[in-house]
C-alpha cells in the first residue's frame, strides 16, 4: 500500500529568474529556486499517478491522483493577498471533506506558525478551521534562515503560554544538501526538483542543491536537458520519501516536467 506522508510543514515565497541553466543558477546560491521547470506529474511504478496543476503566479494548486487507489489523497493549496501559502488540505480522492487541513500564520519576518488539524471525514460535512469537530490539532512553528531555508523546528504546546519547545535543527554540508544520515547515501551532481519551486522545498523541508542516491551502483536516474531526475529510487527504509509519497510497493517514482525554453515550451 502506498500513501501520502503529512509534513506539518510549507510555506511560500514567489520569485522570477530569467533563463538560465538551471544548474548554474543554483550552484552559487543556497536555497534558491529557478521557474524554469514545473513537475506536472509523479507516477509510480507500483500504479498511482499524481497530475499537479498551477496557478498564474507558477504556484501549485491542486495535486489529485487519477488512478482511484483507496491509498492516494488529493491535496489542495490556497494563498492569501500577499500571495503566501495560507491553507494546505489533504482529502480522499474525489472527497467532498478534508482529512487533514493546515493554516498557516507569518508572525514576523523569519518565522512561520503551522496549526495542522485532523479530521474524520466519514462524519463530517464540510470541516472548517475553526470547526469544533476537528478530533485533534497541532500547532508547530518554523525558524528561516538568511537564505529562507527552514533550520529549526518547534513543538508550540496548544496550551498557555504556547512556550516552543526545539523539536529539531537542520543542517547543511559546504556543499548546500542536507547532512545524511547513513553511509549508504550520498549525493549526485544533478538538480534537486524541489528547486523548480519554493512549495517544494518548505513541504519537504529539503533546500539540497542535489539528489540523494544510494551507493550500491545498482540504479542510477536519467536526466532531462536542464539537469533534473527524471526517475527517483524509492529510498523509503532510509526514512527518504521523494515528494513524500511511502510507495512501498513500487521501487521508482518517474517525473514528467514542463519546461520553458528558447525554442519554445518542453514535455520530459
Amino acid at each position: 500500500m502506498k500513501h501520502l506522508l503529512f509534513p506539518a510543514i510549507i510555506i511560500l515565497f514567489a520569485s522570477t529568474t530569467s533563463c538560465r541553466k538551471l544548474i548554474d543558477y543554483i550552484h552559487d546560491h543556497p536555497g534558491a529556486h529557478d521557474s524554469l521547470c514545473q513537475v506536472t506529474v509523479l507516477a509510480f511504478n507500483g500504479g498511482e499517478k499524481y497530475f499537479i496543476s498551477y496557478n498564474e503566479r507558477g504556484n501549485p494548486v491542486t495535486m489529485k491522483d487519477t488512478t482511484r487507489s483507496t491509498s492516494a489523497f488529493d491535496i489542495y493549496f490556497r494563498y492569501d493577498r500577499f500571495n503566501r501559502l495560507s491553507d494546505y488540505m489533504v482529502a480522499f480522492p474525489r472527497a467532498f471533506v478534508a482529512d487533514i487541513w493546515h493554516k498557516y500564520g507569518y508572525p514576523r519576518p523569519g518565522y512561520v506558525t503551522d496549526t495542522v488539524m485532523f479530521y474524520d471525514s466519514q462524519n463530517v460535512n464540510g470541516p472548517s478551521p475553526l470547526a469544533k469537530n476537528s478530533y485533534q490539532y497541532d500547532i508547530s512553528g518554523y525558524t528561516l534562515d538568511a537564505h529562507d531555508r527552514i533550520v529549526k523546528i518547534w513543538s508550540i504546546p496548544n496550551d498557555p503560554p504556547h512556550t516552543p519547545v526545539l523539536y529539531k535543527e537542520l543542517h547543511y554540508d559546504a556543499n548546500g544538501n542536507l547532512s545524511l544520515s547513513s553511509p549508504d547515501l550520498s549525493y549526485d551532481d544533478k538538480v534537486n526538483p524541489y528547486r523548480t519551486n519554493k512549495v517544494w522545498q518548505f513541504l519537504f523541508r529539503d533546500y539540497s542543491r542535489n539528489n540523494v542516491i544510494k551507493n550500491d551502483h545498482y540504479w542510477l536516474p536519467a536526466y532531462n536537458s536542464f539537469g533534473l531526475p527524471l526517475a527517483l529510487r524509492n529510498l523509503q527504509s532510509y526514512n527518504i520519501y521523494a515528494f513524500g509519497v511511502n510507495y512501498i510497493q513500487g521501487t521508482q517514482m518517474d517525473i514528467t516536467y514542463a519546461c520553458s525554453a528558447p525554442g519554445g515550451p518542453i514535455s520530459y
